[in-house]
């Protein structure tokens, strides 16, 4: 049986961009979108219908944005997170958290452990939806 190591490399895939990465299930490994270039797609098929008819699917992604609403909702303030709430635009809400994270050192005590167990979780909520056989290492 087949199985998927979760391991740093794999896990780092999870900041690509949006469809940058896919899950080959013929191969169990992480693929990017350029690894496809020399297939010709025809005109009329998306690149979603593509790479599910070549046998990938789209690999998990956290954002910049999730993951500071996700560390955001975890650890701050009501008055913290009242603040963030209303600012819509992801690159304003980025820049307000990251100003806001280096003016209380709290918000950096347990930043990078947070992010790491995100990602491990998303990364395992992810094998587990698709039906991905996996092991953490």
């Amino acid at each position: 049986m087949k199985k998927f190591l979760l391991d740093e490399e794999a896990l780092k895939k999870g900041w690509g961009d949006e469809s940058q990465y896919w899950f080959s299930l013929s191969s169990y490994t992480v693929k990017n979108h350029y690894d496809f270039a020399d297939h010709e797609r025809p005109d009329d098929m998306s690149e979603t219908e593509f790479m599910l008819s070549m046998k990938c699917i789209p690999y998990f992604r956290v954002s910049r944005i999730e993951l500071a609403k996700a560390y955001i909702e975890a650890v701050a303030s009501d008055k913290l997170k009242a603040k963030l709430n209303v600012i819509d635009d992801e690159n304003q809400y980025i820049e307000a958290f990251w100003k806001y994270f280096n003016a209380y050192p709290h918000l950096s005590e347990g930043y990078e452990e947070f992010q790491n167990n995100y990602l491990i979780k998303k990364a395992i909520n992810w094998c587990d939806e698709n039906s991905i056989n996996f092991e953490v290492v």
